[in-house]
């Protein structure tokens, strides 16, 4: 459709004016409602007539009201009337603009500024009906400032608050650069015409760009890129059975039919499923690193082999993810993080702005999508490994904000099956990372706690359960989040940390009669005195009905089935690594007072026989074990068994690391690793990324048909010999002529059909 250039003209210029108000402000229209009598109506005339002036000069504009109350100099604006008597005369030459092209540019940017008033809505938080809104909102306490390392650690070490500090950053020189892009851009629209489109630089979430990292090619140049898994791509991709997987096939009340009836019941009727794909130099980049490591006289488990690798292909994400971890074990974390970040700038470069979280994602468009990504497809695992690994560094240094904000959007790509185990570790960094929110009111001074918050929405929602497929039965088992033991317990002191203290007794005391086992472990890491007894704990009471639960004796007595047993097995493995992590969260004096609380209305009953006995005199406290001792036994899902493969030492606050003799790198190779250089040669060449054996080539020749092959090989005397392969590095003038042989060919180029 085609409008007016006045209306879209005044389009234009309302949109500029409520971003110009959100960021700096707009200092011209502040000028013009000061100005009075004629000045004002003038500049009304002059609005209708020549709004694209203004755009590109508000001085002049400012110039033309002073001069309009001076009679002294009003005749230099005769010129100024002169020049826009002109520009009118010229209008009925551009009388007509595209409307696509203004819409789709005011669309750009609201992707960018977003709308901060809906943000502050505070009916967004009832309307977060998705689990990818309560994981991402910003009314849940997400910030996508706390994807990127650098700013939680100068959050962390207050650089921000001083100016001293090398890691200060002024607010002012923000400002002015923000300043002088928007100056450029309004020069760019002015002198574009009908053909300008806004360029608008992408901002990186997970940290800055640096130089040495290099431009990642787009999926058309030989990178990475992303599509939707929808019924018309898996129809045109021959061979791709894709579907989607359990438990998301299965409607809301778990039937897994998919009749209309039970389509209204689904969980997630508006998910939509996504996957990386890889165009085809990376594919073949992928082939031939999946041969090296099929092939054991590849040497790939030779570390300054997969250096050279990476030095030779810079944006291959899965071998930069694997040479990152090296550098991790060998205890170069500073190296070995700069890696890290750049695997994930590969990603992120891929990744479309809807796939990734925002500040306004409870208030747009895709609030009531769910996006979703399937980590058995291939290029979707190496994502998921970067993300958990990011989360994982993070949480060891201490930027719990960060691998809590990493945490939560690794969780929304798959939050029914937890493929990366995130579910096991999330609440620790929710509760450690003790950020609070503004204080609303004089009561709450310090504000709500965002982390103990998060806990107390998620569990409450029940959008998230653990869903488990036994291989063996091909049963499925279900349970909601509280069954794991560290949410259990999470979630009661999430509610103690809001001052919610009746939910909090009685989430704890929940979760001490479904898992006696925690407790015992709990006051044993603490170092908890539990012989001592004195009238405010009397911890020789209370521990045996828990202590019974750690006998396995005991316990083989009840669970006769397998089932049962490998359900505890499971359970056991999740009760050492959240007593491992989380332990100190409860240590503090109050927090073990508050547990023999709880403890011993779990034994004793509601009433604590402490107080009575107390109130009878000395010999109450001889009295108090001769009650009947209570047997407690922990009640595991079969669900749980879903996380009996994950790995303790994934969830420490350290890496084990080897020695630096027993991985011996060489600095020569590693480095050229970390930086890429177009102008760098290959270090891989001549076969000895194939073990001597010429297996890529040989196979890149089986599509030269044989019997051609061997007729020219005759005709030349070389009949039975193989085809020699040429290196792409050597001089380009020696290449040129060996390549004019007729049985050379260049490694990695294949044969003319």
């Amino acid at each position: 459709r085609r409008m007016s250039s006045r209306a879209l003209r005044r389009l234009r210029v309302e949109q500029e004016a409520s971003l110009a108000e959100e960021h700096d402000g707009d200092e011209s229209s502040s000028d013009e409602e000061q100005n009075d009598g004629g000045g004002g109506g003038f500049m009304a005339m002059l609005e209708e007539e020549s709004s694209s002036e203004e755009e590109s000069s508000e001085s002049d504009d400012e110039e033309e009201e002073d001069e309009e109350d001076q009679p002294a100099v009003a005749a230099s604006n005769k010129s100024k009337k002169g020049q826009a008597t002109a520009k009118k005369e010229q209008a009925p030459v551009e009388e007509e603009e595209d409307l696509d092209a203004i819409l789709s540019d005011m669309k750009i940017q609201n992707e960018i500024t977003g709308d901060e008033a809906e943000n502050n809505d505070p009916s967004a938080s009832t309307n977060s009906s998705t689990v990818r809104s309560i994981l991402l909102s910003k009314t849940h306490g997400y910030d996508t400032q706390d994807l990127d390392l650098d700013y939680s650690l100068r959050d962390l070490l207050g650089g921000a608050a001083v100016a001293g500090n090398p890691l200060f950053i002024d607010d002012d020189d923000i400002q002015q650069q923000q300043q002088l892009q928007q100056q450029r851009g309004r020069n760019n629209r002015n002198r574009g015409g009908r053909n300008n489109r806004r360029t608008v630089a992408k901002k990186y979430l997970f940290g800055k760009v640096k130089p040495e990292w290099g431009k990642p090619p787009s999926f058309v140049g030989g990178g990475l890129g992303v599509k939707e898994l929808t019924q018309d791509v898996l129809e045109e991709e021959e061979g791709n059975k894709w579907s989607v997987p359990w438990p998301y096939n299965e409607s809301g009340d778990g039937s897994g039919e998919d009749d209309d009836e039970n389509k209204e019941k689904d969980a997630f009727p508006n998910a939509k499923w996504f996957t990386f794909d890889m165009s085809d130099t990376y594919s073949e980049i992928n082939r031939k690193y999946e041969q090296m490591l099929s092939n054991p006289q590849a040497g790939m488990q030779d570390p300054n082999l997969l250096a050279m690798f990476v030095a030779d292909n810079p944006f291959f994400a899965e071998t930069i993810l694997q040479m990152a971890m090296v550098l991790y074990y060998v205890n170069d974390r500073g190296r070995g993080s700069d890696l890290l970040r750049r695997c994930m700038y590969l990603y992120e470069t891929a990744l479309p702005s809807s796939l990734l979280p925002s500040n306004t994602n409870a208030n747009d468009g895709e609030a009531n999508n769910e996006i979703f990504m399937d980590i058995n497809l291939q290029p979707n695992s190496g994502f998921f490994a970067c993300l958990f690994r990011i989360m994982q560094t993070s949480g060891m240094s201490g930027c719990h904000p960060n691998a809590l904000a990493v945490g939560r959007y690794l969780l929304s790509l798959d939050p029914l099956r937890d493929p990366m185990g995130v579910l096991l570790i999330l609440d620790y960094y929710a509760l450690a990372s003790r950020r609070a929110s503004v204080a609303l009111s004089e009561e709450d001074e310090d504000g709500l706690e965002l982390g103990a918050s998060f806990i107390v929405d998620l569990v409450e929602s029940e959008k998230i359960t653990i869903n488990w497929e036994d291989d063996l039965t091909s049963r499925h088992h279900k349970c909601p989040l509280l069954q794991l033991p560290n949410w259990a317990f999470s979630y009661a002191m999430a509610l103690h940390r809001l001052s919610r203290k009746e939910e909090a007794d009685e989430a704890l005391k929940t979760a001490l009669e479904t898992f006696p086992m925690v407790l015992p472990k709990l006051l044993e890491m603490n170092k908890v005195n539990v012989q001592a007894r004195s009238f405010q704990m009397d911890w020789p009471t209370v521990l045996p009905a828990f202590n019974h639960d750690l006998n396995a004796a005991n316990i083989d007595e009840i669970n006769t089935q397998i089932e049962a047993r490998v359900a505890r097995a499971a359970g056991e493995h999740l009760v050492r690594i959240f007593v491992e992590r989380n332990h100190k969260l409860w240590k503090e004096n109050d927090v073990v007072q508050w547990m023999y609380s709880c403890s011993e209305k779990v034994v004793k009953g509601d009433e604590p026989q402490l107080e009575k006995e107390a109130d009878a005199g000395e010999g109450a406290m001889s009295t108090s074990t001769e009650l009947p001792p209570k047997q407690l036994t922990s009640k595991f899902s079969p669900a749980l068994v879903r996380y009996a493969q994950c790995d303790p030492s994934d969830y420490e606050d350290r890496f084990r690391t080897f020695p630096p003799e027993a991985i011996a790198l060489d600095p020569n190779l590693v480095g050229p690793a970390l930086v890429h250089d177009h102008r760098r040669g290959r270090f891989l060449r001549g076969g000895q990324a194939r073990g001597g054996g010429g297996m890529m080539e040989r196979e890149m020749m089986e599509d030269v048909p044989a019997d051609l092959m061997e007729q020219l090989r005759g005709m030349l005397g070389m009949a039975g010999n193989e085809v020699d392969l040429l290196d792409p590095d050597s001089p380009i003038l020696q290449l040129y002529l060996q390549s004019l042989l007729p049985w050379a060919q260049v490694e990695g180029v294949r044969p003319p059909r």
